[in-house]
């Protein structure tokens, strides 16, 4: 049951709509996410989980319309009426014969075209039920052709229905045997290319590949300290810091990371050793952060046993300042500076948010009921941006850098967990709050009024969410790891599943399923496209995917 605590502007919890206890609607009972609900409807019936297709022959045309339900949308668009079709292909095949016809034994065609790439924009048909088909093009001569898909046209305005994107194991991209990865992150280590990634196992080594192929480019094999299991390293007993990359002009990309001690910063581009600091306690987060305000980095870092914080200097590692806090934090802490404020914000798990500046005193603090559970994040929202942080019991909003309560989304049977992340979804201009949580859920939040605009399941082992658009529908979908699914893809309009990453890996032997939680990240890809690249499920190292083409990035945080 969801309670009502506090009312805010920003977080308007008198409407009961969230996410995080089991009580939500259906995708298709939702109203459009620009109206609010009012209160009688938070007695609504548990949303059903969204029923699983079979895994698609290699060939198997996969569809998306082009026309949304302008309803469902903050601004209406006209769009001319068509429809964009989509397919996974054959591995090295890039000429494809379609086929639409209004009848599922294809003996009335009114579409038959040889086209080059794995989608299409079939336009000029009048409105009406459809079935198409894709053939790999042999000579065109191929009869092997996908089964049927069926498809519905409007011509009023009306949402076409548009199938998943469903891919396959062996779908375009890479994959390379690092080990199990708790931590990756994307950094330009070397002169020319897009994203290479740096990673963390969970065993403490921090490994470098190529991000075009995943070829090794590093191992940093030194006495880490294990990275913690559970919540990505938020939870855990062992080290949880994230890589941090250190980019400074005329200067090589450093990255920074943790052993037994304290740290060291590696040569992006080697791996070799520039310079290490000690360090009491253990590492539980960090960031690189302009401290200062000279345009200098500099390296933040929290610990816990006993908990302090340190400021470093980016190019030495001589500690510039060390406090200490009062108790242990939950993740990295986030960097913050407006309105001649400077600091950065960490989220104590004692039920307390802080904001220090660069000599580690505490400039202002927040309180609130039960145990902090993420990092916390700042959301620029207009001319207010405000506080957002995840406890055990629901997601808090407090203004900067201040720190007053400006309300909170609460559940009694789930907690947030992991790292929250914030993209302006539908284009709007107000960012929404993708969150995971304990019970393996992920929820998308509208920040203008505090409703929760959907809710689903099956991120039973994901720590945080991306985003693109991968079903170019022209509104970012929320992509999380999906248990033994390498990835899933929820809709940003309505929550429905539109993309799955199958997995064909086997379980490492002794390995608990989701004994590791899992994150997600999107780059750039060397053919213009977009890579989505994580540890894979069965924990045997990292994946790619290229994502279907027309896809793009949010600006996220």
């Amino acid at each position: 049951m969801i309670h009502k605590l506090r009312h805010s502007r920003l977080f308007n919890t008198c409407l009961l709509a969230l996410l995080v206890s089991l009580s939500l609607l259906p995708a298709s009972a939702q109203k459009p996410a620009t109206q609010k609900k009012p209160a009688a409807q938070s007695q609504a019936g548990a949303r059903k989980k969204p029923a699983e297709k079979q895994k698609p022959d290699a060939a198997k045309p996969q569809a998306d319309a082009s026309k949304p339900n302008a309803q469902q949308q903050p601004q209406s668009r006209e769009l001319p009426a068509s429809i964009l079709i989509r397919w996974q292909g054959r591995p090295g095949v890039e000429r494809y014969r379609l086929q639409l016809a209004r009848d599922e034994k294809f003996e009335d065609v009114v579409f038959d075209q040889a086209v080059e790439g794995r989608q299409y924009v079939v336009k000029g048909l009048p409105p009406g039920n459809y079935f198409w088909r894709v053939a790999a093009a042999a000579a065109e001569t191929s009869t092997a052709y996908s089964p049927p898909e069926r498809v519905t046209l409007s011509g009023s305005g009306e949402r076409v229905e548009a199938s998943s994107v469903f891919m396959p194991s062996d779908a375009a991209g890479w994959r390379t045997a690092t080990g199990e990865v708790v931590r990756l992150v994307p950094a330009p280590l070397r002169t020319g290319q897009v994203f290479d990634f740096v990673g963390v196992g969970t065993d403490g080594r921090v490994f470098a590949v190529d991000g075009a192929s995943g070829i090794s480019l590093w191992i940093a094999r030194f006495n880490a300290t294990p990275a913690a299991a559970g919540v990505a390293g938020v939870e855990g007993k062992s080290n949880s810091l994230a890589p941090l990359v250190l980019t400074a002009a005329q200067k090589p990309t450093e990255i920074v990371v943790a052993t037994q001690n304290g740290v060291r910063a590696l040569r992006g581009e080697t791996g070799r050793e520039d310079w290490r600091a000690n360090v009491e306690g253990r590492i539980t987060g960090g960031v690189a952060a302009d401290m200062s305000g000279d345009g200098s980095t500099e390296v933040v870092l929290v610990t816990e046993d006993p908990a302090k914080f340190y400021v470093l200097n980016g190019s030495s590692g001589r500690i510039l300042a060390e406090q200490k806090l009062d108790g242990s934090t939950s993740g990295a802490p986030y960097p913050f500076a407006a309105g001649g404020a400077r600091g950065v914000f960490l989220g104590m798990k004692k039920g307390r948010v802080e904001f220090r500046g660069a000599d580690g005193n505490l400039i202002s603090e927040g309180k609130l009921d039960g145990e902090v559970t993420t990092p916390p994040v700042v959301v620029a929202h207009g001319q207010t941006p405000f506080l957002a942080v995840g406890t055990d019991n629901g997601l808090w909003a407090f203004s900067v850098p201040d720190l007053k309560p400006l309300g909170v989304i609460k559940a009694e049977d789930d907690a947030v967990r992991g790292t929250l992340a914030v993209a302006d979804v539908d284009g709007d201009g107000a960012p929404e709050i993708a969150m995971v949580t304990k019970r393996g859920r992920v929820a998308l939040i509208n920040t203008t009024d505090g409703n929760v605009r959907w809710s689903n399941e099956g991120a039973t082992d994901a720590a945080s969410a991306t985003f693109a658009d991968v079903n170019s529908d022209g509104v970012l979908d929320v992509i999380v790891p999906g248990g033994k699914d390498f990835a899933l893809a929820f809709s940003g309009r309505d929550g429905s599943l539109v993309m799955k990453v199958v997995e064909g890996g086997k379980q490492v032997e002794g390995q608990k399923a989701g004994a590791v939680l899992r994150s997600l990240v999107i780059t750039p890809s060397a053919g213009g496209g977009l890579m989505l690249v994580g540890g894979d499920p069965a924990g045997v190292g990292l994946r790619a995917v290229e994502l279907p083409k027309g896809a793009y990035k949010a600006s996220s945080k």
